[in-house]
């Protein structure tokens, strides 16, 4: 109960289905378990005599990451998973490591259900792929996934914000 009333909940309030992934505007395709975001945060806790415990906390400091597992091991999302330049890539090329490797800044675009009805849109400003690449190259008994995680850096153009999130209803 909250505020003396009963609640109850809403199952159209419960999203189930695929999103759709882009990195730099060109969609990934197929991925597999889903997309995920997680957001961590530390805290300061300020302990009082008084109190005998904790009075206060305060944040200092967040990050968020996006997690999924690509489906489709083209070149053109092999380059941008392992952090290669775009001047790797050339025609059916790919050139696997660098003399001096640095990490390369995505925007992500992440499109799934919205809760009730219509679509759910996440923007990042900001992502690099972070997770060590583990791809599947040849199996008889399993596809050639590619698992990934990016950490999304908040951007000082936008607010110091990772992104934002807009839901459209149908």
């Amino acid at each position: 109960m909250r505020g003396g009333e009963d609640v109850m909940g809403n199952q159209n309030n419960i999203i189930v289905g695929s999103a759709a992934l882009s990195i730099d505007g060109v969609d990934v395709g197929y991925t597999q378990g889903g997309v995920s975001m997680r957001k961590s945060t530390d805290f300061v806790d300020v302990d009082a005599d008084q109190l005998g415990g904790v009075a206060r906390k305060v944040a200092t400091f967040e990050r968020m990451f996006l997690s999924t597992t690509l489906l489709e091991a083209t070149h053109a999302n092999l380059r941008r998973l392992l952090n290669e330049p775009t001047g790797a890539l050339s025609g059916s090329n790919l050139n696997l490591g660098s003399a001096s490797p640095a990490a390369q800044e995505h925007t992500l675009t992440v499109v799934g259900q919205a809760p009730s009805s219509g679509t759910r849109t996440y923007s990042f400003f900001r992502a690099i792929a972070v997770d060590e690449v583990e791809h599947l190259i040849g199996s008889r008994d399993a596809p050639g996934v590619i698992p990934v995680g990016f950490e999304l850096l908040k951007d000082p153009d936008n607010g110091n914000r990772f992104g934002f999130s807009v839901t459209s209803t149908t």
